[in-house]
């Protein structure tokens, strides 16, 4: 329970009010006021700030500064600062912010840098945006209930630009393997399925062998952060595969850093091309179609693997499909799918040839026909 005395951070006009919020199924009192901007410090340990924390340190032997900060999220387009300063502009701070009894943003820096950003573009509103409304925790507030504030905003869906996928992954993983917290614990307090959870930890297990397969260089450090969903999806789909074979690990590791894949489809299928010789051949090449060109290797044989009447009944629809395709929408194609669709027909017909006919066949176009015949017909 909090004291009857307001912390001092907050105006005393309006009087502060005691004021009961929930969360994460616990209530807390705390005060609800107004906070001078000046008075409020952002969260140099938020963890949607991490990555410019950890070069911060790097560069210079200590944690960002205030307007570090400010700068940093001014510049990354991910936080919609300056959209948001407009809103604030128009209607003010509507959602208070959260604040720990020393002026610590708990929740809310996206609101802080707007109001900051709208006061510098606008000095005549300094009297109507320099005093944010706020909830501050009480100075007897313990570490749990700080992290069910943490949790609440940051966890649970709501309308609000959350923690990004690689960040929250990271809270999971440190407090489960740097201060053993147990999976049943951890699923109460982030409000998640343990099976998701265990899914985090176990990609982080992958991005930390990453890291340290680069040296935790900040390259590395950027890329694990921002294509943690690819991470994800080899966890997904191949992790087994990376396990047992050091080579394809390795492999896996290097592109990524280099920045071989441009969607999920390309890392979705890696493990189909590491079992295929020709693909996996392909792949390795330094040129930038080799991801697509091994996907369509390995996509070519997993049509002609169904056989029987389900991949006659797959290439008749296809068939159809193309046939079925207007003038105007031909006119709409790009050279460089047309060529795409050359390379995969080609590349179709080859290998039925050699699955179907043992190779010894010739293809004829005749007017709306292609008839296969034996060599010994075409001479």
């Amino acid at each position: 329970m909090s004291s009857n005395k307001y912390p001092p951070i907050l105006k005393a006009k309006p009087e502060p009010k005691l004021e009961p919020k929930v969360f994460h199924k616990k209530t807390m009192i705390g005060w609800s006021g107004y906070v001078k901007l000046g008075a409020i410090h952002g969260w140099a340990d938020n963890r949607r700030i991490a990555l410019f924390k950890h070069k911060c340190e790097a560069q210079f032997g200590r944690p960002p500064t205030d307007d570090e900060i400010y700068d940093f999220m001014l510049s990354d387009p991910d936080f919609h600062i300056r959209e948001l300063s407009k809103s604030i502009q128009y209607n003010g701070v509507k959602v208070p912010i959260v604040l720990d009894s020393d002026g610590t943003l708990m929740d809310g820096n996206r609101r802080y840098v707007a109001t900051r950003y709208a006061m510098k573009g606008n000095p005549g509103a300094k009297k109507e945006l320099e005093n944010l409304p706020a909830w501050v925790l009480g100075e007897d507030a313990d570490a749990l209930d700080k992290q069910k504030i943490l949790v609440e905003c940051n966890f649970v869906d709501d309308w609000k630009v959350k923690w990004p996928p690689y960040i929250r992954a990271l809270t999971v993983y440190e407090d489960h393997v740097d201060q053993g917290v147990e999976l049943d614990v951890l699923a109460d307090h982030y409000d998640r399925k343990k099976t998701e959870l265990r899914t985090m930890i176990k990609v982080m297990d992958l991005i930390q062998e990453f890291l340290n397969f680069l040296n935790h260089t900040d390259e590395a450090i950027t890329t694990a952060y921002q294509y943690y969903h690819f991470f994800e999806e080899a966890h997904n789909k191949f992790r087994a595969k990376l396990d047992s074979d050091p080579e394809f690990k390795e492999q896996f590791f290097t592109w990524m850093v280099q920045g071989k894949f441009r969607d999920m489809k390309q890392v979705t299928k890696l493990g189909q091309i590491r079992d295929n010789e020709d693909a996996w051949d392909r792949i390795r090449k330094d040129d930038a179609d080799a991801v697509k060109a091994a996907i369509h290797i390995v996509d070519g044989e997993k049509l002609l693997g169904i056989g029987g009447a389900d991949g006659e009944k797959k290439i008749q629809r296809l068939v159809k499909q193309l046939r079925d395709i207007k003038e105007h929408e031909i006119a709409s194609i790009s050279p460089e799918t047309l060529g795409e669709l050359q390379s995969t027909l080609g590349q179709l017909v080859a290998m039925a040839q050699a699955v179907l006919f043992g190779g010894k066949v010739h293809v004829k176009v005749g007017k709306g026909t292609v008839r296969m015949e034996s060599a010994s017909e075409g001479k």
